[in-house]
């Protein structure tokens, strides 16, 4: 582990008194090289990092570069600096499958050079769990959490090799041995396996986790960002957006985001700007169909994590999109965010989004892939303030559901459940 200074999270004073301070250990191998903002795996540990330090009272994040911060990850996220890879060079005329194995012959190499010493910041406290980003390769957090003595805890927005697939991304000679070598491992070694859905818990226990070691953990938003008030007015003032019906999303850009549906709806809605926050590499494709069909839009580019708040207060409305016919495995920090702005959310009915939204309560749920539908609903909420109103009522209301806190609290119960039950 590199020399990193001591972030603000950790506390001062006597730790040798009877009574220990507790405290929990974040680790992430996680880089954001090669990416834009907003880098979504750098603002979920930050928002973990967050609820199990107001859980606990103390958290220390360990990266390859050392010890930061929640607020330095989040600053991460959405850093300036961050760029996707240079299409020069051999990368751009290679073929997907060779980039591929050259990332994971890269990603071998970062799991064998990472490693944190049992001695640390730490020292002194009651760790209740090791919590690590599950990363092909990486098994530091389960080695320093069997160093320590201490449960273990991995969590897995998804299994990467099932989740390449799932995005046409194949390894067609190495994927099953990978999948065992770097992935099955590193989840067996763990001893609380926290998956954001049940479809990727089915995922984690094909792989050969067990079932008792399993918690779904959707993701969450961070309370403390929410707190401040905002000049919605202001905001809306800034950006252009003064007499406009707003629709609203915020991301990286993805193929998967499927951003052209929400183009081709508000082609159908007058007096509304679409305005999108965050960039990545679907981008430029979105802004020339905007154009083509006609459609107001803002797009901000990367913003900082701190300022999305401002940004939600000044949209009507917020998006949730996924593509027809394929796999909702996710679960959309943006979504959580929505909720705790108490913004009226469109979401498709897909994954496991219909069990956790009440379909005009806190959500309006309409079929994927159905830009009419969408267009509709938004023209309803458009057109009716008094719905909007209730929706944004019923979506701080859900909010509490979908906080880092509530994910925090199950992993820290289930590793003292899995400690119990070691002794």
């Amino acid at each position: 582990m590199g020399a990193g200074r001591q972030p603000f999270d950790a506390p001062t004073g006597d730790t040798a008194t009877a009574n220990r301070a507790r405290g929990a250990i974040v680790v992430l191998p996680t880089t954001a090289a090669g990416q834009q903002g907003p880098v979504a795996a750098l603002v979920s540990a930050a928002g973990w990092a967050s609820g199990l330090r107001r859980l606990l009272g103390n958290v220390w994040i360990v990266t390859p570069d050392g010890v930061v911060s929640s607020d330095e990850l989040r600053t991460r996220a959405s850093a300036p600096t961050l760029a996707p890879a240079s299409d020069g060079g051999w990368q751009h005329r290679a073929p997907v499958v060779a980039k591929t194995a050259v990332k994971d012959a890269r990603e071998w190499l970062r799991a064998h050079r990472f490693r944190v010493e049992p001695a640390g910041p730490w020292e002194g406290y009651d760790i209740a769990c090791v919590w690590q980003r599950h990363e092909l390769f990486h098994r530091t957090g389960p080695r320093l959490a069997s160093e320590l003595g201490v449960p273990s805890v991995v969590f897995v927005p998804a299994p990467l090799v099932w989740q390449a697939n799932e995005w046409g991304v194949h390894r067609p000679l190495w994927g099953r041995w990978i999948e065992r070598a770097a992935e099955q491992g590193p989840l067996r070694a763990a001893d609380v396996v926290a998956c954001g859905s049940e479809a990727v818990a089915a995922e984690v226990r094909r792989i050969g986790s067990d079932e008792h070691r399993i918690v779904i953990t959707p993701t969450g938003a961070d309370p403390d960002l929410f707190s401040a008030p905002i000049d919605r007015d202001a905001v809306r003032h800034r950006l252009q957006l003064d007499g406009r019906f707003v629709v609203g999303w915020v991301g990286s850009f993805r193929k998967f985001h499927a951003l052209e549906q929400a183009v081709d709806a508000l082609a159908e809605l007058d007096d509304a700007t679409l305005l999108l926050v965050g960039d990545g590499p679907e981008r430029v494709r979105v802004e020339q169909l905007a154009r083509r069909r006609g459609v107001a839009l803002v797009c901000t580019g990367t913003v900082a994590h701190d300022d999305i708040p401002s940004y939600l207060a000044a949209m009507d409305t917020a998006l949730v999109l996924a593509v027809p016919g394929g796999t909702f495995h996710y679960s959309p920090l943006k979504l959580a965010e929505y909720l705790f702005a108490g913004l009226p959310v469109v979401a498709p009915r897909a994954g496991e989004l219909p069990s956790r939204l009440h379909d005009g309560v806190d959500a309006v749920l309409v079929e994927p892939g159905d830009p009419h539908a969408l267009a509709g609903a938004l023209r309803r909420l458009r057109d009716d303030p008094d719905a909007r109103t209730r929706l944004a009522r019923g979506a701080r209301a859900a909010a509490e559901q979908w906080s880092w806190d509530r994910s925090a609290a199950q992993v820290v119960a289930a590793a003292g459940a899995a400690d119990r039950t070691a002794r």
